[in-house]
C-alpha cells in the first residue's frame, strides 16, 4: 500500500509541478541491460547483463536558455545473471524509479540534442530469484525476493539511490531517443556486526519516447 501512495504521490507532483512551469510532458519505454557488482567475504565479483525493460513518465522544465530541468517517473527492472559451467542464477529488481536529471540541450534543424545527469532514488516494488541447473535440474527452483531493514526475514533493502547519466535527441515532432546509465551507491545487502558485503546495482537503458510540446502561457 505504502508503495501505491509513493508512485500517485509522485505522478500527481510531477504533474502539478510541470503545470505550475509551463512544463513539456512526455512518455518512454524501452530496453535496460543491468548488471551488480558484489562483494563478499573480500572477493568482488560482477554480473552477466540481464535485460529487461522500462516505461514512464517524464517532465522537461526550462530553465535557462540551454538548460532544463527534467525530472522522471519510471518502472525499471534491475538485476543480473550468474553462470557458472552447468549453473545459472538471474536475478529481477522490480523497481518504481525517481531520477531527478538536469540537462543541457543544443539546438539543430530537426530537433535538439541534450545531455544530462542527477541523482535518482528507487523503491522495489517486487522481484524473483531463478535458479537453474541442467546438470541436475531436480534443483531447479524459483522464489520471491523480500525486501526491507530486517536481516532475518528480509533478502534487500527496499531503498535504491544513486547517480544517473542520460544522452539523447528530441525531433521537433516530439520524439525522442535516450540513453542512459545509472551507477548504484546504495548498499543492498542488509549487513549486521562486523559484516561488510555489498551489493550494487548497475544498468544501461535504451529508450523511446514522445514529449507533448508545452503550451506557451498566456500575458
Amino acid at each position: 500500500m505504502k508503495k501505491l501512495v509513493f508512485t500517485i504521490a509522485v505522478a500527481l507532483g510531477l504533474n502539478n509541478y510541470s503545470h505550475a512551469q509551463n512544463a513539456s510532458i512526455g512518455f518512454t519505454a524501452g530496453a535496460t541491460f543491468a548488471t551488480y557488482k558484489s562483494s563478499v567475504d573480500n572477493k568482488t565479483a560482477t554480473s552477466k547483463s540481464k535485460t529487461g525493460f522500462t516505461l514512464g513518465l517524464l517532465s522537461d522544465v526550462p530553465v535557462a536558455k540551454s538548460f532544463s530541468f527534467r525530472p522522471a517517473l519510471n518502472f525499471v527492472q534491475k538485476g543480473g545473471v550468474e553462470k557458472e559451467s552447468r549453473d545459472k542464477l538471474i536475478t529481477t529488481f522490480n523497481y518504481i524509479e525517481l531520477p531527478l536529471n538536469f540537462v543541457y540541450n543544443t539546438s539543430s534543424k530537426s530537433g535538439k540534442f541534450f545531455i544530462g545527469a542527477g541523482p535518482s532514488i528507487s523503491m522495489a516494488i517486487g522481484g524473483k530469484v531463478k535458479y537453474t541447473s541442467t546438470a541436475m535440474p531436480e534443483l531447479n527452483n524459483e522464489a520471491d525476493i523480500k525486501f526491507g531493514n530486517n536481516y532475518e526475514k528480509d533478502d534487500f533493502k527496499t531503498l535504491d539511490a544513486g547517480i544517473n547519466l542520460l544522452a539523447g535527441y528530441n525531433f521537433r515532432s516530439g520524439f525522442l531517443i535516450e540513453a542512459n546509465y545509472y551507477s548504484g551507491l546504495s548498499n543492498l545487502f542488509i549487513n549486521t556486526g562486523s559484516d561488510n558485503s555489498k551489493l550494487h546495482n548497475r544498468f544501461v537503458g535504451i529508450k523511446l519516447g514522445y514529449i507533448l510540446q508545452a503550451k506557451s502561457k498566456k500575458k
